[in-house]
């Protein structure tokens, strides 16, 4: 299964304290998705997590990640034009 990914959002509160977004692809199913990675300090080590978002539920929320996207969005369908 092969999964075209673009960065869209990253942000640091510090080491270990990190968030990335990316719009993702899959090209077998046509399935197109948003991932959020995370890594979170824990004592002397880091916790590490993920997760699948849908489209339509990832731009229901308020964010810097959400308003990164849909930024992509405007500018694609502008080029479009």
């Amino acid at each position: 299964m092969a999964i075209a990914r673009r960065l869209i959002y990253q942000t640091s509160e510090g080491v270990g304290e990190e968030d990335w977004y990316y719009l993702a692809h899959d090209e077998e199913s046509g399935r197109t998705y948003v991932i959020h990675e995370w890594s979170r300090k824990r004592g002397d080590g880091y916790s590490p997590g993920s997760e699948d978002l849908e489209l339509p539920v990832f731009l229901m929320e308020e964010g810097a990640a959400q308003d990164m996207l849909r930024a992509l969005i405007g500018n694609l369908a502008r080029e479009a034009a």
